[in-house]
Parts: structure tokens; C-alpha cells; sequence
């Protein structure tokens, strides 16, 4: 066991990322190398707080390429995807070459989605680990989910802001109502995923990437306490219910268990023993997406990246006022139609060129 292992956070300015600087600090863990994106005044601010030796804003070239010679000369153990978007993968592809019986702790699923089998394949070929931080993968972790007896894998949802209201017209919410989520603090992004539930759709490709899971053996239920995060339903007729509670930090600390074996957060009995917990099947047709999960379910892989860059597509014009909220689930799915998916991937490269393509053309 390293007993002193070089740690990289990437996204270290994001939400996630600072919940884990400041635990890492609080249990002297030396953090070796942190990135951010744009808010530099936040990154050099955790550069000097928390000792930190190298730091990247990767919005710059420079450091860019900076990063990227980091990553191809400095041996890391553990690294954390906390970004968001699919251009990760080449920062994943480039320390991949370069470390062995690593671990990766990826909450960004964008990247995921990107990089496909190619991704997996890439990390088992190299002798590394892949640890998925999303909480519902997170809670699948321990489970051979190829086991024959596994009848069905669901992932939860808690709802959102409107499920549980039935009275709400969601023809008329407004932005604030939209990212005002009743459980879990998000960006803008992520709100509006969760609230109009393609954030499910995306977490179940998400879990057949992962795991290697056939899409027809995924679906989603509706768990509003948002304690419950998965089921498994075997042919036996048994019942595997996974939850915790719903803090981060208990999937962000779990890579750290490789290293610090002792690490534990105190547990809160409530949350062991809940008063109440709730399950049931989405069936609101108020959201438009119920009208498509047949098809969803379908979706090659091609198609799965193109669904996810139309969506960010489709909140841009959102966000403009260009469209309503309930057209954005229809905006996606009328311009899938345009596109021809014969696209098949052997490298990372070909994966950007076909992201690159889509955005070109159907990203305005």
C-alpha cells in the first residue's frame, strides 16, 4: 500500500471538488496536483490554502499543454474526474499510457459517455481501476451485475422540483422553479437534467458503459427521499435495495479507502433506519421524455453522444429563450432524426471527430 500516494483532482473549483480538498485537508491527505477551468482566482486561492505543488487552468493553451506534459511524466495514483464534458477523455487517454494499478474516480459522465467500451477496454488493457462516483453506479460497485440471476437493474430519480407536485403546469414553470431542486445542490446544467429526467437516460448508458450492461435490463424508478439509489431484481424473486445518504462526500472519500483504510465519515442512524421510503415507477406524462424511453433504450452508441450534445444544445436555447422548457426534450429527439448514425469508433479521435462533426452542424 502507497502510504504517501500522489493525488490529482481535476475540476478542483467545482462543487465536488471543493467538499474534497477540504476533507483531503482536514485529514492531512497532500493533494499533488488540482485543475480548474476558468475561476482562476479560486484555483490559486486552493494552490496556496492547501500546499498544493502544481495547478492548471485549463481554459489557457499554455497550461493546456502544460498539463498535458504533466500527465505523460509524473506518476499519479489516484486521479478524480470532477469536470464536466466530454474533452476529458483525452486527459484520461494520456494517463492511462502513463500509469499502471491506477485508479480512476470519475464523476464526470460526459466522458464516460464519450469514451464508450473504448474507455473500459482501455483501463482493464492498462492494469487500472475504474471507480464511478455517481451515486447510483457508486451504490452498484460491489455487484457482479453480469450474474446471471439479475433480472432487472434500476437506477432512482428523487423527482426533481415538479414530480411530486402533480398540480404543477409544466408548460409554465419558470427558470428558478426549474433549478430549484428539493435534495441535491447542482449547477445549472445538471438542474435542468434532473428536473425533465435526462439526466436518467443518461445515467443509464452511463451504467451499460460501466458495467457492460444490456440497455433492456436498465430502467429508473422514482425515489423521492433520495436514500434509495439502485434495486437489483433477480429471477429468484429477491430484492437488492442500495442507499446511503444522499452526501457525496461518502462516494468522493471511498477512492481513498485504497490508500487510507481507515477513513470513515460518521454515520447518522437516521439515515440507516428511515421512517419512510418510497418507490414507485415513472409514469408522469407531464414529461415529455416518458413518451421516448422504448426508443432511448435502443440508442447505439453514436447516437447516445449525439443525444447528450443535442441536450446541451437544447439548454443553451433554453437558457436564451429561444425555446420553452417543455420543447427542449422535443427539440432533441426531432433533431436525432437529421442525423445519419453509421459513425463507428476505434480511437478516442475518431470519437472527438464525430463530436466535433455533430457540433458543427446541428449545434447552433
Amino acid at each position: 500500500m502507497n502510504k504517501n500516494p500522489k493525488i490529482l483532482i481535476i475540476g478542483s473549483t467545482g462543487e465536488l471538488g471543493t467538499k474534497l480538498l477540504k476533507y483531503c485537508n482536514n485529514k492531512k491527505i497532500n493533494i499533488t496536483a488540482i485543475t480548474g477551468y476558468s475561476n482562476i482566482k479560486k484555483l490559486n486561492s486552493q494552490k496556496s490554502i492547501f500546499k498544493i505543488k502544481y495547478s492548471f487552468l485549463l481554459s489557457k493553451k499554455l497550461d493546456q499543454l502544460n498539463f498535458q506534459k504533466f500527465l505523460k511524466t509524473k506518476k499519479i495514483d489516484l486521479v478524480y474526474f470532477l469536470d464536466f464534458g466530454y474533452k476529458s477523455i483525452v486527459y484520461a487517454d494520456l494517463f492511462l499510457k502513463n500509469n499502471r494499478n491506477s485508479y480512476l474516480a470519475i464523476a464526470n459522465k460526459e466522458m464516460i459517455l464519450a469514451g464508450g467500451n473504448l474507455l473500459i477496454k482501455k483501463i482493464l488493457k492498462t492494469k487500472n481501476n475504474l471507480i464511478p462516483l455517481d451515486s447510483e453506479h457508486f451504490s452498484l460497485f460491489n455487484y457482479n451485475l453480469k450474474n446471471e440471476n439479475i433480472k432487472k437493474i434500476y437506477i432512482t430519480a428523487s423527482g426533481g422540483p415538479f414530480y411530486s407536485n402533480k398540480k404543477i403546469n409544466i408548460n409554465r414553470v419558470t427558470l428558478k422553479e426549474v433549478l430549484s431542486h428539493p435534495k441535491w445542490k447542482m449547477g445549472i446544467n445538471n438542474s435542468i437534467d434532473s428536473s425533465n429526467f435526462i439526466n436518467k437516460i443518461l445515467e443509464m448508458y452511463e451504467l451499460s458503459v460501466i458495467f457492460d450492461v444490456d440497455l433492456k435490463k436498465i430502467d429508473f424508478l422514482i425515489s423521492p427521499e433520495a436514500y434509495v439509489h439502485s434495486v437489483i431484481l433477480n429471477k429468484d424473486n429477491t430484492v437488492n435495495i442500495n442507499c446511503f445518504e444522499n452526501d457525496m462526500l461518502i462516494t468522493l472519500i471511498k477512492p481513498l479507502h485504497f490508500f487510507y483504510p481507515d477513513l470513515h465519515l460518521k454515520y447518522n442512524e437516521k439515515f440507516m433506519f428511515p421512517r419512510k421510503m418510497k418507490l414507485e415507477k415513472f409514469n408522469d406524462r407531464r414529461f415529455k421524455i416518458i413518451k421516448y424511453l422504448d426508443i432511448l433504450k435502443k440508442f447505439t452508441h453514436s447516437q447516445q453522444i449525439s443525444l447528450m450534445l443535442l441536450n446541451n444544445v437544447a439548454q443553451k436555447k433554453y437558457l436564451r429563450s429561444e425555446i420553452k422548457y417543455n420543447d427542449i426534450v422535443d427539440f432533441i429527439m426531432t433533431n436525432l432524426k437529421k442525423i445519419n448514425f453509421n459513425s463507428k469508433f476505434n480511437s478516442f479521435n475518431d470519437t472527438i471527430k464525430y463530436i466535433n462533426f455533430i457540433k458543427k452542424n446541428y449545434g447552433k
